[in-house]
């Protein structure tokens, strides 16, 4: 039994503590047997959840506590009506192993391997240059356009329509070799290439491919030696009259770390932002998500939640889950009351507005220093750059008013605060480029850009 509490410690960990009551808490019993691990279930909708969703943490948890060199097989199983009946594999579930490498995130031509399709996505005012210029490229990639940039914050649907292009690819160009990576697998093999004299190779397998596609490529910021790999491996692409698909956080501007000539050559290609979706956007999805799921969900249940989940389609589509396992769970239909009993901490979250701390805890994250010394009275020029674009974040985005930014930025006088916003506008008037230092780097970026960064980053925290 201590060896079961354990594991689901480090699954909860993994996964985060609400993720872990919803799927986990009371909905499944762990047992250990000479095999492996069990996780037994009540019913079909919350075992082929876990096992589309949570297998690789499963197996990764097991693995910590049962050791390397045991057979850790992990099997999600439903148990029959008087629980103690047979048991039968979840259908989305197969038993996986421990030792098991992870499923891989490239597709041969003419197989489809990814999850987002762009027939599945739905379009909106907030999206709909991004989807077209997605299906574009997918129908005749390299042609009006051999690089494609989206950008906004997380849970957009920028993943969505990067996979669909590459699944479109699969169908339509099966002759065509493509590459689906994320921004931080890109870093790590290119890091294992180095230390194990194996570079040519990793150069080979990332250029020689007709598109490749890159998520979150702003995971390369501030990494210098790995922005120069990608660079070279980028010119190599373009020269050959190729496709690359990139998607990021922010504008290539708003990303600080990144160097002049990548933002260069980024900024040449279709840039084209994300936006958080609108009403009709979030009343579709969650119409399609609970179609997919073959639940009946009343029209006023889809208002309640496409008018309080807000923020981002990720927020939007995990409520609806939550909802149907809430539902699975009590063996109840789906009301309103329901959703407001089950939805309650997603609404609170999604109502709550962005505060001062927020703000300046995201600036000083994104300068490499520390809340408390933008609330200093330090001059150095690093903080006060911050200091003075946290000032103009916090006026532009709530209702307080300067003393009171001032009081809440280490009680400053309100002139403080007036001179530091003035300062910010004017600079962005002029288009500056502002410069500031981290530890053992220099960096500079157009203040603009910087400032859409960090406004895209608050976004999807404001109601």
């Amino acid at each position: 039994m201590e060896k079961v509490s354990t594991i689901r410690e480090r699954i909860a960990d993994r996964i985060g503590a609400n993720r872990y009551r919803t799927w986990f808490g009371d909905a499944a019993e762990f047992r250990l047997n000479t095999d492996g691990l069990d996780v037994m279930v009540s019913n079909s909708f919350v075992g082929n959840w876990i096992a589309s969703n949570y297998m690789d943490e499963l197996v990764a948890s097991a693995q910590e506590v049962l050791g390397e060199e045991d057979p850790v097989d992990v099997r999600i199983v439903r148990l029959a009506a008087d629980g103690d009946g047979e048991q039968q594999p979840a259908r989305a579930a197969p038993t996986r192993s421990a030792k098991d490498p992870p499923p891989p995130r490239r597709a041969r031509p003419g197989r489809v391997g990814l999850r987002g399709r762009l027939e599945e996505f739905v379009v909106g005012r907030s999206n709909r240059l991004a989807y077209a210029a997605a299906g574009q490229l997918a129908r005749d990639p390299g042609g009006a356009f051999k690089l494609l940039v989206l950008h906004g914050g997380c849970g957009l649907g920028k993943t969505h329509l990067l996979q669909g292009i590459c699944n479109s690819l699969s169908r339509s160009h099966a002759e065509l070799e493509w590459r689906y990576i994320s921004g931080e697998q890109f870093t790590n093999e290119f890091i294992y290439a180095v230390k194990s004299g194996n570079v040519d190779l990793f150069r080979a397998r990332l250029r020689n491919v007709d598109v490749l596609v890159i998520d979150d490529i702003h995971f390369l910021a501030d990494k210098r030696a790995t922005q120069e790999e990608f660079l070279h491996t980028f010119d190599a692409i373009d020269a050959c009259g190729k496709a690359v698909v990139l998607s990021s956080d922010r504008h290539p501007r708003g990303i600080g770390e990144l160097s002049e000539p990548l933002i260069n050559r980024l900024i040449a290609g279709m840039v084209v932002e994300i936006e958080s979706p609108d009403a009709d956007v979030r009343r579709e999805i969650v119409r399609r998500r609970a179609a997919a799921l073959n639940c009946d969900i009343d029209r006023e249940v889809v208002e309640f939640i496409a008018e309080r989940i807000t923020r981002n389609v990720r927020e939007l589509e995990g409520a609806l889950y939550k909802l149907v396992a809430f539902a699975s769970l009590t063996k109840g239909p789906i009301t309103l009351d329901l959703a407001r009993t089950a939805l309650e901490d997603h609404i609170v979250r999604s109502t709550r507005s962005t505060g001062p701390d927020e703000i300046v805890s995201l600036v000083a994250n994104r300068f490499g220093v520390t809340h408390e010394q933008i609330c200093s009275k330090s001059r150095d020029r690093t903080i006060t750059l911050a200091r003075g674009i946290a000032m103009y974040l916090v006026r532009k985005t709530t209702t307080m008013s300067f003393p009171e930014i001032g009081r809440a930025l280490g009680k400053k006088n309100h002139s403080t605060v007036l001179m530091a916003t003035q300062r910010i506008e004017r600079q962005l008037r002029e288009e500056a480029t502002v410069t500031w230092k981290t530890k053992g780097a220099t960096h500079e970026a157009l203040l603009s850009g910087l400032i859409e960064g960090l406004e895209h980053e608050l976004a999807p925290s404001r109601s």
